[in-house]
């Protein structure tokens, strides 16, 4: 086989309509490009496969000039509920720390989330490698791949630039979750969570409609419960309230099966205002295992995401990845247990039939 043809900028630049200087601005990060733009070259070179050709040429680079003065870098932008005091982000956080410990190599944690100031930070020629946490602009890791710096996103991937990825598997885990619903009588289900939040809630919410799909359950989202995040903001907590308000003196699901344990915790708060009892009006579910959550909400049913896990396993993957700069990337998924406790009990129905 011969070998594949390179893409150029100027072919890039012919697509999307801009010039040739546009498309060097836009992909090297400079200002001057509007956000339309840049995303629309992003996605060209992208489709392409511009970014992956010009990483392998700028990863072997970078990795050749290594030397053991080289530290790891661990990228944390401090964004949403992404910090180290979050009970789930925290986790994966000291697992990045542990994976590292055996290897003798510094790391430095950089929580900036504006791509301008990170450019300050990076300095790209002490970074070995980085590890990504969360939610990443697509601008930084556009920047990381054009310097070369080899990366892993734990609990995130980005369609635009191709990269080794962990994740819990959040589509079999919910489907596992879904199928002990149903074994226990649920037929009125419905999910909370914005699925577009993350990827992650994406996954748990393609697993939970194909599981009540596969078992002839119709199922019609509440168009408000997908709009939850898992966010503290008065106005998210007040389309909770309203929306369970309406479904209360309607017709109440018999189960929620909640997006994480943040979002149980507020429907749980909410139900509690509003007098509805759990398991005995309806059932609710969580996912993660948030101790803090727990606390709180000790008769959750949850799954136990192995934050911790994720960010070892991410390591693992980053030096594998500087082993192996040819090898295709990776999406590895990190398998969960079901935690079964008292906020799930068969549906009032089923047992007012039984007792007939």
């Amino acid at each position: 086989m011969g070998k594949s043809k390179k893409i150029t900028m100027q072919e890039i630049a012919d697509i999307v309509g801009v010039s040739k200087y546009a498309v060097s601005k836009a992909l090297s990060g400079k200002p001057g490009i509007s956000a339309s733009t840049r995303e629309k070259i992003f996605e060209v070179a992208s489709q392409l496969g511009y970014l992956d050709q010009k990483l392998i040429k700028n990863m072997n680079n970078h990795v050749q000039d290594a030397d053991d003065e080289k530290m790891i870098g661990i990228l944390f932008p401090n964004i949403r509920s992404q910090n180290r005091d979050s009970g789930y982000w925290g986790r994966v956080l000291e697992g990045v720390f542990k994976g590292l410990e055996s290897s003798g190599i510094s790391s430095v944690l950089i929580t900036d989330d504006s791509p301008r100031n990170f450019h300050k930070i990076m300095r790209p020629e002490g970074l070995l490698g980085i590890i990504g946490i969360g939610l990443i602009d697509t601008s930084m890791l556009v920047d990381l791949r054009n310097v070369g710096i080899p990366f892993v996103l734990v609990d995130h991937e980005d369609e635009l630039v191709s990269s080794d990825s962990v994740f819990m598997n959040n589509y079999d885990i919910l489907r596992k979750q879904v199928k002990y619903l149903i074994g226990k009588g649920h037929t009125d289900v419905q999910f909370v969570g914005d699925w577009r939040f993350a990827r992650s809630f994406a996954d748990r919410w393609n697993g939970f409609k194909s599981v009540l799909a596969e078992s002839g359950i119709p199922y019609t989202p509440n168009e408000s419960l997908i709009r939850v995040k898992p966010t503290n903001d008065q106005e998210n907590l007040d389309l909770i309230l309203s929306t369970l308000a309406e479904l209360q003196s309607g017709s109440l699901p018999t189960s929620f099966v909640c997006a994480n344990d943040k979002i149980a915790s507020y429907v749980l708060r909410a139900m509690r205002q509003l007098g509805i009892r759990v398991p005995e009006d309806t059932c609710v579910t969580g996912f993660d295992n948030d101790a803090e959550i727990m606390l709180e909400f000790p008769e959750l049913s949850t799954v136990n995401a192995e934050s911790e896990a994720l960010g070892i396993k991410g390591v693992e993957i980053l030096f594998w990845r500087l082993a192996n700069l040819q090898m295709p990337h990776e999406k590895l998924l990190l398998q969960s247990d079901l935690i079964i406790k008292g906020s799930i009990a068969p549906p009032r129905t089923a047992g007012e039939k039984h007792s007939i």
